[in-house]
């Protein structure tokens, strides 16, 4: 985590959505202020604003139809932006062809409703070493 305190400048900065933000007291409290922070989004516009300016490290994005886009659209503009960003997924689908379409767009997990916290703590730890091996082998360390 050290190598991944120094990319960014400070902590970890994780966009969430949809069932995530119920989760994010404990992942703040659990990780702590000095490893992450957290920018809790209320629609598709706020997260490609982020994603563009590239305040966010990764993204936890919930299948949530009231913003008038689909994840998978939303994959689609994110990776217009940033072809590299984490993102994983929350969502009930689970049929082959949508499967598919997310894999192409390079996300990075998808997790099934409800999102428990332990499932969404795994998510962020694997992000996190993920990116600190990329670091280390850049030499970014």
């Amino acid at each position: 985590m050290v190598a991944m305190a120094r990319h960014c400048g400070g902590p970890f900065s994780l966009v969430i959505s949809g069932e995530a933000r119920s989760w994010q007291p404990a992942l703040e409290q659990i990780i702590g202020p000095r490893w992450l922070v957290t920018h809790a989004v209320r629609g598709g516009e706020e997260l490609l604003q982020l994603v563009s300016t590239g305040a966010a490290d990764a993204a936890v994005l919930d299948d949530c139809p009231e913003w008038g886009l689909d994840v998978l659209q939303l994959l689609r503009m994110i990776r217009r932006l940033d072809a590299r960003l984490p993102v994983v997924v929350i969502t009930e689908r689970r049929d082959r062809q949508w499967l598919e379409h997310a894999l192409r767009l390079a996300v990075f997990s998808v997790v099934a409703k409800p999102l428990e916290l332990e499932a969404l703590l795994r998510q962020l730890q694997r992000i996190m070493v993920r990116l600190e091996i990329v670091l280390r082998a850049n030499g970014q360390e």
